[in-house]
């Protein structure tokens, strides 16, 4: 064989090997649970992303304020601040039938919050009503209860959370499964107001990816995390609260 066909068969052999491992990984990744998720953006899309792995669970300072200087609820649906039920009459108020669907969180002498769900396919999606807590579709896919709630709706009520407490799901046939808070963490977001950015532990000073904090809260053994936004600096997407809590029993 002349060296010039010797050439143009190793250089031909070097592409078919190069094509088939782009093949491989793109095969792979598409078997991922996070294949659809959207690459991190180039400009802040907020709240309204539709994927999002850690949802932006806070807004402005003229969101804030026209909550703090809200009339206090009316409905029967939500209680907290003085307005708390047993949880029979809670139960009795959001049960719908069905096994499957989280209809309500309840926390004995804090709070009793209705859940609703995410759009199908919109991870990204916190509800806006002040009356109501959101289930994290994606941390569902990993076996793990996600709770998302804005730092000026809902998400105020977990800053009163503490190691130790019961908190009961409530499902659509009226049974419940209880869990005890066993971790607390805050972090700082470097880049505020973004769904991609990095972020610091507070508690370490460990700088860490949206992948690996989504990978610490959203993965592993069964439990439930409560997320919302912390406002520092009058920013009200300064960084992140997690609140875990693991099953008993």
């Amino acid at each position: 064989m002349s060296l010039y066909l010797q050439k143009s068969f190793l250089s031909s052999s070097r592409k078919l090997v190069l094509f088939a491992s782009i093949l491989c990984f793109f095969f792979a990744f598409s078997l991922s649970p996070l294949a659809g998720m959207e690459a991190p953006p180039s400009s802040n899309t907020g709240q309204y992303s539709t994927n999002s792995l850690l949802p932006a669970t806070g807004s402005d300072g003229a969101s804030l304020i026209s909550v703090i200087h809200r009339s206090p609820p009316t409905t029967d649906s939500w209680f907290s601040r003085g307005q708390f039920p047993s949880l029979n009459k809670f139960v009795a108020n959001i049960e719908n039938g069905q096994t499957n669907t989280i209809r309500g969180v309840y926390v004995p002498g804090f709070f009793a919050l209705p859940v609703v769900q995410q759009p199908s396919g919109n991870t990204g999606f916190v509800s806006a009503a002040p009356e109501t807590v959101t289930q994290f579709q994606l941390a569902a896919r990993y076996n793990v209860i996600g709770f998302l709630a804005h730092n000026y709706l809902s998400g105020m009520e977990f800053f009163d959370l503490k190691k130790g407490l019961q908190v009961l799901v409530v499902n659509g046939d009226g049974s419940f499964d209880r869990y005890q808070i066993s971790m607390i963490r805050d972090y700082q977001k470097v880049t505020p107001g973004s769904n991609w950015s990095q972020y610091v532990d507070l508690a370490t000073g460990e700088r860490l990816t949206t992948y690996q904090v989504f990978n610490q809260y959203y993965q592993g053994e069964h439990h439930l995390t409560f997320q919302t936004c912390l406002a520092r600096e009058g920013i009200e997407t300064w960084g992140l609260r997690f609140i875990v809590a693991e099953p008993v029993g």
